[in-house]
């Protein structure tokens, strides 16, 4: 098992307390974003060379979470108190497929720094799974027993090129994680154009870093 390193935050000298505090109450401290990256050399390799696209595209969104300290804060509750934490390291929390009927389970895999070992460990976790007994829904409350505070949630909807999306909230205090939704690519003006849906809590997350995230995304997915 990764070991991952957890830290609680002291609300007293942290840099985004007043944020926290201002948003934290909202009806809504969820704020949703969705633009557009380029993934023309991405796409195309994956096709020329019938690879998987949705394997390159998680890991750039993975790796560019892991890049923000902002994308690693989480909401806790223990005793009835909110606490912020930070980890490390953030796993990838994704719905995949098991049959033709559209039922899904869904996975945890963890960060690792080169696609190729990254690529590596879900081939691992996909061949070991059982579709029998594999469960697709988890609660927010859920997230501490099943271990999944460290993650963000990525789904993938391949066949739709989406402009907006307004992603489900089971918490009144908001998600504790960020939830990200992938839609088609498309060719526009000889690029291919990808949507990606990123929803946030704005106590812990600003316009900035998302606006970073995205130019994180496209960066690594011309590298790949």
């Amino acid at each position: 098992m990764n070991s991952n390193t957890r830290t609680i935050i002291n609300l007293n000298t942290w840099d985004r307390a007043k944020s926290y505090e201002f948003y934290k109450n909202f009806v809504n401290p969820q704020v949703c974003i969705t633009a557009e990256v380029e993934c023309t050399a991405a796409y195309e390799d994956c096709k020329e060379n019938s690879t998987s696209f949705f394997r390159k595209y998680v890991y750039a969104i993975l790796r560019s979470v892991n890049d923000i300290k902002e994308l690693k804060y989480r909401i806790e509750v223990k005793d009835g108190e909110e606490q912020i934490v930070l980890y490390e390291k953030i796993s990838l929390l994704t719905p995949v497929k098991i049959n033709s009927n559209g039922e899904f389970t869904t996975i945890k895999v963890p960060y690792h720094l080169t696609f190729e070992k990254f690529n590596s460990v879900m081939d691992d976790i996909l061949a070991s799974l059982d579709t029998q007994i594999a469960e697709p829904y988890y609660q927010e409350e859920d997230s501490e027993k099943w271990g999944f505070c460290d993650v963000v949630l990525v789904s993938a909807l391949p066949d739709l090129h989406f402009t907006s999306i307004s992603p489900t909230q089971s918490c009144s205090y908001g998600s504790r994680k960020p939830i990200i939704n992938v839609g088609k690519a498309v060719k526009k003006e000889g690029k291919m154009m990808m949507p990606i849906a990123i929803s946030f809590h704005h106590g812990l997350c600003d316009g900035f870093h998302i606006s970073n995230f995205y130019k994180k995304v496209e960066d690594y997915l011309k590298e790949l």
